[in-house]
């Protein structure tokens, strides 16, 4: 897959999982935030640093994945699973 599609994709993905996502307790409020400001950098870098656009938005997703396993945060559909 090419960079800028790649780099297009987990825009998408993760903007989908913000705008999806039930937030179930404080820590999980705090996990938001943390994933909507990296996800607001990445939208800030797109056109003016795509790397750094990318390594932003991976951790907003990461942010949102640690939500999910942790239990704070819900998200229909997500396709994580726990490590038993």
């Amino acid at each position: 897959m090419e960079k800028k599609n790649k780099l297009s994709r987990c825009i998408e993905v993760t903007r989908e999982c913000i705008e999806k996502a039930n937030v179930k307790t404080e820590k999980g409020e705090t996990l938001m935030k943390f994933a909507r400001d990296y996800y607001e950098d990445s939208l800030y870098y797109r056109e003016r640093d795509p790397e750094t656009s990318l390594e932003a938005v991976s951790y907003a997703h990461g942010f949102l994945d640690a939500g999910v396993l942790l239990g704070h945060i819900e998200i229909p559909n997500y396709q994580l699973e726990k490590v038993k």
